[in-house]
Formats: C-alpha cells, sequence, structure tokens
C-alpha cells in the first residue's frame, strides 16, 4: 500500500519534489492548500506523514509552521533539503515579453526580487502555490500569465521555461520537515538529531548559561530561532536544532534542561536529511 503524504501545495509543488526525495516517487500526496491543511490531515491520520517547508536560505524562517508544529503535538521524524530553482513558466510558444501579469506562492516571489523589479507592467499576483499557479495557466490556457516555480511543475502541467534561474542567489535551499502523528518520542539507531523549543527567564545571562550547557554535553547547535510568545509581553521562546552522537547526550539534556528552563518540549528525533541540488 502506498504511503500517504500530505504537502502544502499541488503535484509538481516543491513540497512534492522533498516528499519524493524522503519517500521516492511511489506515493500517494494528500494536496492542501494550507499548512495548518497539512498539519491536520496527519493529525486525522488521513495522511501518513506531513512535509513541511521551515526556513530559506534567501527568505528566512517560517515561523508560524514552527509554532504549527509545536502545537500540533505531531512529532518530527526526518528532514530534507532540496535547492531551489525558480524558473518562469509559461505556454508553448509564448514569449516572455508578451506576459502581462505573473503568479506564484509569496515566498516563490520573494525569492525572485531582482527579476520582477526588472519588469515593466507586469502585474505579480500572489497564489497559494508555485505549482497551482502553473496548473491554473494550463488548465485556463492562459497566453499571457507566467508562473514562477520549478521544472517538475513544468513537466507535470506541459509548460515551457521561459527564463531558466531567475531566483536572487544560486543558493536558494529549502529545509523540509517530515511529520508523523504523535507516539511515545523514541531514539532509533539512525538518530542523530533533536528539534526542541524551549523558554528560559528573564535572568540575566539565562540563555548564554543554557547554551554553555548544550555545548559542555558535546552537542552541535545547528539552529537556534527565537520568537515572542503572544501571551508574555517581552518574552521569547526559542526552537533550535542539536545534532548528537550518542543517546545519553539526550538523556543529559533533557533532565538539565527540565531545570534550567520554564518550557521545554522534545519536538522529535530524527536522522539528520541529506540536501539534494
Amino acid at each position: 500500500m502506498k504511503k500517504q503524504i500530505a504537502i502544502q501545495g499541488i503535484k509538481g509543488s516543491f513540497h512534492h519534489e522533498a516528499a519524493n526525495h524522503v519517500f521516492g516517487k511511489d506515493i500517494e500526496l494528500s494536496e492542501c492548500h494550507t499548512f495548518d491543511k497539512v498539519i491536520q490531515q496527519v493529525i486525522s491520520k488521513e495522511a501518513d506523514y506531513g512535509v513541511m517547508a521551515i526556513e530559506n536560505s534567501l527568505a528566512g524562517c517560517i515561523i508560524p509552521n514552527y509554532n504549527l508544529i509545536r502545537a500540533s503535538q505531531l512529532d518530527v521524524c526526518g528532514e530534507v533539503g532540496i535547492r531551489v530553482r525558480l524558473n518562469l513558466l509559461g505556454l508553448k510558444g509564448v514569449k516572455a515579453a508578451s506576459l502581462t501579469e505573473l503568479r506564484s506562492h509569496q515566498m516563490a516571489l520573494r525569492q525572485c526580487a531582482t527579476f520582477l523589479n526588472g519588469l515593466d507592467d507586469v502585474r505579480v499576483v500572489e497564489a497559494f502555490d508555485t505549482a497551482g499557479s502553473a496548473k491554473e495557466i494550463a488548465d485556463g490556457k492562459l497566453s499571457q500569465v507566467g508562473a514562477i516555480a520549478g521544472k517538475l511543475a513544468a513537466s507535470e502541467y506541459g509548460l515551457e521555461v521561459l527564463s531558466e534561474g531567475i531566483e536572487d542567489h544560486e543558493l536558494n535551499y529549502t529545509r523540509f520537515l517530515v511529520l508523523k502523528h504523535s507516539d511515545q518520542a523514541h531514539i532509533t539507531e539512525s538518530s542523530n538529531k533533536l528539534s526542541i523549543y524551549f523558554e528560559t527567564s528573564h535572568d540575566p545571562g539565562s540563555l548564554a548559561k543554557l547554551l554553555s550547557v548544550i555545548s559542555g554535553l558535546g552537542l552541535n547547535l545547528s539552529k537556534l530561532q527565537s520568537y515572542p510568545v503572544p501571551s508574555k509581553n517581552t518574552h521569547y521562546g526559542f526552537f533550535a536544532a542539536l545534532e548528537f552522537q550518542e543517546e545519553k547526550q539526550v538523556d543529559h539534556l533533557k533532565i538539565l534542561l527540565d531545570s534550567m528552563t520554564i518550557v521545554f518540549e522534545i519536538l522529535g528525533t530524527y536522522e539528520k536529511g541529506q540536501t539534494y541540488g
């Protein structure tokens, strides 16, 4: 039986590409308009796993997704990074100069700011998905509309690449997290990475002391992201990713951070993912 994978977007999207790298191409996609819907699909077990973008090297972190994951109590069970190559797509035979409108997801548009700023008299429209924009053009035979999307979308919907690699920087990577229904958290033999959330007190040096403890345990802090806690004025929480070698390092971390933080949660343990492209 094929795995059911919930993604934000549709076939041909970068989420689809990420899912292919994690699970292979022999999967069933559950196409979702929003990240919240991805979460709900996994919570309800309509999907076996969810794949969710969490950060981009050009546009930065997607903070709402961190909060969605934490609130859902789903487990982070994997990750994957892909090189995002953005292209201008249109109907076959159409010239880029004839386009009067461009459509894409807001993140893709942000990653192509320089290209878009160089255009005159072209309307830019935010859409729910890169591949969704491509499908709209193909379905409606919209000869004056272009989409910014990947080559997988061009192939999926029979569009032509009018301009290739239009992102602002060639080192354009997106990291995706893989989510599963919450079980009792456990560390497998291949696990070597940990995602956590914590809040410290306002005492001077509290964060510095915590980071010193992490370093002292031999853990590699590969990600630290702060965000303001809505219910606590001027108070910040932190999402972190840590790389470890032995399970006992995680055991010691739990003991120490339980005593050093106001809030401490493990969001998941998993194997450090590969980056493709």
